[in-house]
């Protein structure tokens, strides 16, 4: 009955990191580019019932279970819908890949968020302030920008009737983008678990295009949000109730030993 305690406890333990991350998706669910999280759960180790092992032989013993636990989090990076806001500045990546930033420390970081704009020497940065890792800059007399599909960034300077390009924006894929560590900030930083970043033009080595004046919006479906929140509080509530019993259980045999 002891064992009972400690295995509910478990329970509510991961029931509650699970309540965690569903409050922390649905709290992101209007942040551009967002990508969901999710837990997964193992069954802890079986040991064996010293309780009955010496009436059955070694390949009929009986194991207990001792609990669940949570693994790692796993990020859902399926691509959220597609807004147009009309602004030249906003960029989607449809399909796979990434966008590089730089960090304050020199290091390189990982976006899907391409919310674009113009820092105060005229390069393009991140809504964050981070700068592209293509280091574009923009010249002072830009009247029109224009980013194709494969990436090129293109400008109008001054009255002139011809547009210029002044830079290729590259986006980073990975063999396993769910080894990436989260950085806050929609931003994200390369691990050994992810592999090496692999640099392509937009459109190339199954890498994602291009899509100007568009946001990627995040990805969390607020439906099934919502049920894996029910279950979730179900299952705290039932191990709750376990400890209770089980505290009851311990109470009557206390009783009866007196």
């Amino acid at each position: 009955m002891i064992e009972a305690l400690y295995i509910a406890e478990t329970g509510m333990n991961s029931q509650q990191e699970l309540i965690e991350v569903i409050s922390n998706n649905i709290a992101n669910v209007s942040t551009p580019g967002f990508k969901s999280s999710d837990v997964n759960f193992v069954d802890l180790v079986y040991q064996t019932n010293p309780g009955i092992h010496h009436a059955q032989s070694s390949a009929q013993l009986q194991t207990q279970g001792i609990g669940v636990a949570t693994t790692e989090q796993m990020v859902n990076f399926e691509r959220g819908d597609l807004k147009q806001t009309g602004n030249p500045f906003d960029i989607a990546i449809n399909g796979k890949g990434f966008l590089a930033v730089e960090t304050q420390n020199g290091d390189l970081a990982y976006t899907r968020a391409g919310r674009l704009r113009v820092d105060d020497d005229g390069y393009l940065v991140s809504s964050q302030g981070q700068r592209l890792s293509g280091h574009i800059q923009l010249p002072p007399d830009v009247t029109n920008v224009t980013f194709t599909s494969s990436g090129s960034v293109l400008v109008r300077v001054d009255s002139s009737a011809q547009l210029v390009e002044i830079g290729q924006l590259e986006l980073v894929n990975f063999n396993n983008p769910q080894g990436l560590k989260r950085l806050g900030n929609n931003l994200y930083a390369a691990t050994e678990q992810a592999g090496q970043p692999n640099f392509s033009a937009p459109g190339e080595n199954g890498i994602g295009q291009i899509v100007q004046g568009f946001t990627e919006l995040s990805n969390v479906s607020m439906n099934e949000e919502m049920v894996n929140l029910m279950l979730a509080q179900r299952g705290y509530q039932l191990n709750a109730r376990i400890i209770q019993v089980s505290d009851q259980v311990l109470e009557t045999i206390n009783n009866l030993r007196r």
